[in-house]
């Protein structure tokens, strides 16, 4: 039960922050939303389960459907997961499993010729669901509700919240999982090796990183691991933003003269801009931070090569563990929560969204085969089967009432259990509150509890409609921020950065439109505060 109690509390306390956080979140491709009452109010944990599914129904010859997923492992092609989903649902599954990086682009490219895969992910639900819905490339589910109980019911609310669900239509159905916010995890058997306490503040964390750095955390006499593994993403410093008060996660927020704008107008943005490249030009954090893919830079904590990472404490403390990890001694970690001038800290936020969620082909000609697989998928035998693999083949439970589990055979290997599928499709139309969750280990759940209860709203604005501006002009304000992200912390001195923040900013006002973004979400949000 203590499972079950937890996640309760978890998302009854989130869906809290969402309603008090009033216009706080994000706009656009990132958009979040106050989760639904029907499946996030407590309802789902504490409830005696989904419905039946259809899945299995003996409904003639099995039928050929075709998937789309991206994500950033190497499933075999066949494999055990997607042959018990075949089994479980009477269909035979074609799996396209594309790169995220790559995933918009196919999609695009499919859709302009019409040959959109029967099920499909769709990440930007302000403006490319809505396109696809205008095109008639989506299927239209209104009043197939009865054919996917569990998947619709899931879902709950947030299906009339989504802007391409206009007039009763639903062509968008959305997950409503909850985000989970980001955890600064830093490995406690090197600070111990060190005799060094978890940072508190972003002194402290200096030293942290220069000792992981420099002075041989791991014992091995070598000059061979440094601070924090990081990319090209601002987020990779979240807790160092937070410490300056400033949400990094494409937020926007309120300034002072009442206008809403992009985070990177916070008015210490600079300063964290400043301190990070001390990290970086100290030679603290990863080397090749500007190229290097998310699946290398978590290798260099698999294998023992950086000691800290800002990153959702699940992979971290629960997936990784122990079977990524490849040193002898699987690591310890801790989290820290950093303060920075003046008291601040804190992450970015994260809510229930209605981004991530999941279409229907207009094309297929397979629409009761696509709603089975989406009905199953989204009940707890479903999402066992994608998260953790075949039962009994894969993987057993040990204490299932508390989320607890072994892996069995060769599948104890991360690697063997994700290239027979296990973890891979995991996103596949699951539940608000997935096996993931339910099997959190104890550190995780207090992780994910400080990374929420962390979590900076104040002054944030979050903007479900669909303002004319970010559709037209979206991609274009984002690309511009990307940019002089990269050139500031590239600039030869400090002393550079003003001029070059200037140059970029009135890109961004000018040629990205981003002034007109601005009056008109300034007008949304007076008008909806």
């Amino acid at each position: 039960m203590k499972a079950k109690r937890f996640l309760s509390i978890l998302l009854a306390a989130l869906m809290l922050i969402t309603v008090f956080a009033a216009c706080g979140g994000k706009d656009g491709g990132e958009s979040s939303s106050k989760a639904p009452e029907s499946s996030q109010a407590g309802g789902a944990p504490e409830s005696s389960g989904p419905e039946s599914s259809n899945a299995g129904e003996n409904t003639g010859d099995a039928v050929e459907v075709t998937i789309m997923m991206d994500g950033d492992n190497t499933p075999n092609a066949t494999n055990m997961v997607l042959d018990k989903l075949g089994e479980m649902t009477n269909t035979k599954i074609n799996m396209i499993y594309t790169p995220t990086d790559d995933a918009a682009t196919k999609r695009s490219t499919m859709a302009a010729s019409d040959t959109l895969p029967d099920i499909f992910r769709v990440l930007d639900v302000v403006t490319e669901a809505q396109e696809y819905a205008d095109a008639g490339l989506i299927y239209n589910l209104a009043g197939l509700e009865d054919k996917a109980p569990n998947w619709f019911k899931n879902a709950g609310d947030l299906i009339s919240q989504v802007p391409a669900n206009k007039d009763g239509a639903i062509y968008y159905v959305p997950t409503g999982q909850l985000g989970y916010a980001y955890n600064l995890n830093i490995r406690t058997d090197w600070l111990k090796n060190l005799n060094m306490e978890m940072p508190t503040n972003l002194d402290e964390l200096y030293d942290v990183y220069y000792a992981f750095t420099n002075n041989d955390p791991d014992g091995n006499g070598q000059k061979d691991t440094f601070g924090l593994a990081t990319d090209a993403d601002p987020r990779s410093f979240d807790s160092i933003f937070g410490a300056y008060g400033i949400p990094a996660n494409k937020n926007n927020i309120l300034l002072e003269d009442g206008t809403v704008s992009i985070y990177a107008k916070h008015p210490d943005y600079l300063e964290a801009i400043k301190y990070i490249r001390r990290l970086i030009n100290d030679g603290l954090v990863e080397p090749d931070w500007l190229t290097i893919p998310a699946m290398d830079k978590f290798g260099k904590m698999w294998n023992g090569v950086a000691g800290a990472m800002e990153f959702q404490c699940v992979g971290p403390t629960n997936n990784w563990m122990p079977g990524r990890y490849t040193e002898e001694v699987t690591p310890t970690f801790g989290f820290a929560t950093i303060e920075g001038p003046g008291g601040k800290k804190g992450v970015s936020p994260m809510f229930a969204n209605i981004t991530g969620g999941w279409c229907i082909a207009a094309r297929t000609e397979n629409i009761d085969a696509c709603l089975r697989i989406a009905d199953f998928c989204c009940t707890d035998d479903g999402n066992d089967l994608l998260y953790l693999g075949v039962e009994g083949e894969m993987f057993q439970w040990t204490d299932k009432e508390n989320g607890e589990y072994e892996y069995l055979g060769e599948y104890t290997d991360g690697a063997k259990q994700r290239a027979e599928g296990g973890f891979c499709y995991s996103w596949l139309c699951p539940p608000a509150v997935s096996c993931e969750m339910r099997c959190f280990n104890a550190q995780t759940r207090e992780g994910v509890d400080l990374a929420h209860n962390n979590m900076i709203t104040e002054g944030v604005v979050d903007c479900q409609d669909v303002l004319q501006t970010r559709s037209d002009y979206g991609s274009d304000m984002d690309s511009v921020i990307s940019e002089m992200y990269v050139a500031l912390l590239q600039a030869g001195s400090d002393d550079d950065l003003q001029g070059i923040y200037d140059e970029y900013m009135n890109r961004w006002e000018t040629e990205a439109h981003g002034s007109e973004w601005e009056e008109e979400i300034t007008q949304w949000y007076n008008d909806n505060k």
